[in-house]
């Protein structure tokens, strides 16, 4: 279908229609229309949640951008998975102040575009582009906090450079607990901690001193391990290139248990004006208390539970590797505790 030239001007400056993917071929740009309630809906904004139905449309990237799209200034979480982060995300849908986009597939294209691409100054204006849209406020002026995926953490320091006046949340959870999600979730937990980790390992970005051969020798444990180092290893550059003043980092257990002063310092670090009344109502609302991605009731007990009866029968697989990547760090030079503590 062509679409007319106001169309697509209209479609840039309204950030209902979500910039969903990016396509390579034709250097193309997806978007689909997901309203504020579209977005609450879904436990990400992925095709895997986002209903058939929603309208849809696609333009060449040139006819969509505007100038002043990439004035807009986005915030970001992020991540290494099993961590609360999608809580987080969540806990920022603020009507008026700020609103969490949880994991934009596009993030994920241009993050494959440019680890494959050899024309790195082309892509890296495809990554500015790609911002510039998702920055795009719901209700100026509020603020905009991107989650992005995982996988994506190898491009984080072109978007802190590209848009010098984000700040960004670091959230992991500590190994231990981190291996236990991996070891509850059974099979699709160590398929999911084998995908993330063939997608970090091409990016070549951290190396901790194996080849091919010895990580193809490694249980699912030990390679889930290698993947948070991996990503530790990432955010540790990430917080000596830009400084605690704009990265800051917590453990998802230290949120866990001072809800409260987590969600003050990250309003703080976003520069949102939030008063105790809004925070408690925060702390107090779903964000904490349902699960992220079911949206079942839940709490912090209920989640203590689920994670002693889940991991108990993996108790000793995850000490013996949780001791061996304490090793594996030590000589990478991999710090397991993060600086720049958020509180």
């Amino acid at each position: 279908m062509v679409q007319s030239s106001d169309n697509k001007l209209n479609i840039a400056q309204n950030p209902e229609w979500l910039a969903h993917r990016y396509q390579p071929d034709g250097d193309k740009i997806h978007f689909v229309h997901a309203t504020r309630k579209v977005h609450q809906s879904v436990t990400f904004i992925s095709d895997e949640y986002l209903h058939d139905n929603l309208e849809r449309r696609i333009f060449d990237r040139s006819e969509v951008v505007l100038p002043s799209a990439s004035k807009n200034t986005a915030h970001f979480i992020l991540h290494s998975g099993f961590c609360c982060s999608t809580l987080l995300a969540r806990a920022f849908d603020i009507e008026n102040t700020s609103m969490g986009l949880k994991e934009p597939v596009i993030l994920q294209d241009a993050t494959g575009y440019y680890f494959q691409t050899p024309d790195k100054k082309y892509a890296r204006g495809v990554i500015h582009d790609v911002l510039g849209l998702l920055a795009r406020p719901f209700s100026p002026p509020e603020a905009t906090i991107i989650k992005p995926s995982c996988v994506v953490n190898g491009l984080a320091e072109q978007f802190m450079h590209i848009l010098p006046e984000s700040r960004a949340v670091i959230i992991h959870a500590p190994l231990p607990v981190f291996l236990g999600s991996i070891a509850r979730k059974q099979i699709t937990g160590r398929l999911w901690a084998r995908e993330q980790f063939a997608v970090l390992h091409k990016m070549k970005l951290i190396d901790l001193g194996f080849d091919d051969e010895q990580y193809f020798r490694q249980t699912d444990l030990q390679i889930a391990a290698a993947g948070w180092l991996i990503q530790q290893g990432i955010f540790q550059k990430l917080i000596r290139t830009f400084g605690s003043d704009r990265i800051k980092s917590i453990n998802s257990e230290t949120l866990l248990e001072k809800p409260d002063s987590a969600i003050s310092a990250m309003a703080q670090l976003y520069q949102l004006n939030l008063n105790d009344e809004q925070i408690g109502q925060i702390v107090g609302g779903p964000a904490f208390n349902s699960h992220s991605k079911h949206g079942t009731e839940f709490n912090r007990q209920g989640r203590r539970e689920e994670q002693s009866i889940g991991e108990s029968p993996h108790a000793d697989e995850i000490g013996k590797v949780t001791f061996w990547a304490e090793k594996v760090a030590e000589a990478a030079e991999i710090e397991m505790i993060l600086k720049a503590p958020l509180i």
